[in-house]
């Protein structure tokens, strides 16, 4: 089963600038299989992170490769690659890379 890293930043470490309304992330793998299920959605409207495998709307989504939509993540490759899309708010997408640690 593919999951995202488990995100390691407190909230309370550095800041809670990144939560509020409308602050939601969607990650979509084009590469794999249906079955596999591979889209997540990060949900930062309440007053804690809250993920889940999703196909939403979101305030932004990041859309490539499963390689490449995690190697975005861990920030091997930066989002203006072209080999991911991505589509809507790109500040909330770059706050969440700056502020998110992976392990």
């Amino acid at each position: 089963m593919c999951a995202l890293p488990e995100v390691t930043a407190d909230p309370a470490e550095r800041g809670e600038q990144l939560f509020g309304p409308g602050r939601t992330l969607h990650f979509h793998a084009t590469d794999t299989p249906p079955a596999l299920n591979a889209e997540w959605l990060v949900d930062l409207t309440g007053e804690r992170l809250v993920h889940r495998r999703a196909h939403e709307k979101a305030a932004v989504a990041v859309r490539g490769p499963l390689t490449d939509l995690l190697a975005v993540l861990y920030r091997r490759l930066p989002a203006d690659s072209d080999r991911v899309e991505v589509l809507g708010e790109r500040a909330l997408l770059d706050g969440w890379l700056e502020w998110a640690s992976f392990r």
